[in-house]
């Protein structure tokens, strides 16, 4: 049966997703909320997270609600069931602190002050011409803009069928792209940003693409 969210629904993203089992993940849903924890089971269509593993005081998977005025709210839970059709991205690295939590700290352990967003050239364009718009791109640093407010920002790896790869910046373009740092931002985080610094890795899903940024 169809639900609301069945245009965003996407067999190469759930894929992806069955392959990251057992690994930390933060996942970014179209509604603009997150949730981090350690991907579980995954049946029909809906995925289940499990509190993270190998993080010190970590016992809950958190939740965060798309809400800029209350900053550093998360809901702790025992476990968090979405449908997949509502993933719009999912990231995987090397998480030594919870990345929504309300300490504000880098997912690698550092700090980050919140600032305005400012990208360059932008591209709003009929979704199949945005995705071969970033085959172009592949290799280069690059951002993206996703439905729920989301923004990644970092080096463009490979676009296959209805999901592109990215990874950390390779050259700097203050605020898109850090060097060495996946950058995400969105209504769900402190300051609306969190460079992610290390070896992480965000899964997108196109179905989700609203834009196309170039530094």
């Amino acid at each position: 049966m169809d639900t609301p969210l069945h245009c965003y629904c996407n067999r190469e993203l759930v894929a992806e997703l069955r392959g990251l089992r057992d690994r930390n993940v933060l996942l970014l849903l179209i509604d603009g909320s997150a949730v981090f924890g350690r991907l579980g089971r995954l049946e029909d269509r809906i995925i289940t997270v499990l509190p993270a593993v190998g993080i010190v005081g970590v016992t809950a998977v958190r939740f965060r609600p798309p809400n800029p005025t209350l900053p550093g709210v998360d809901i702790l839970v025992s476990e968090f069931m979405v449908d997949v059709c509502n993933i719009a991205v999912a990231v995987e690295g090397p998480f030594i602190f919870p990345p929504i939590s309300e300490t504000g700290k880098l997912a690698s352990g550092g700090k980050y002050g919140g600032q305005q967003v400012k990208t360059g050239k932008g591209m709003i364009r009929q979704q199949s011409e945005l995705i071969e718009e970033l085959e172009e791109l592949e290799g280069q640093n690059a951002g993206v803009v996703i439905v729920g407010g989301w923004v990644i920002g970092g080096q463009l790896g490979e676009v296959f069928h209805c999901v592109a790869l990215f990874g950390p910046g390779t050259t700097a373009s203050p605020l898109l792209i850090t060097i060495g740092a996946l950058n995400v931002f969105g209504p769900a985080l402190v300051g609306g940003v969190q460079p992610m610094v290390g070896t992480f890795r965000a899964w997108v899903n196109l179905l989700a693409l609203t834009g196309v940024l170039l530094p």
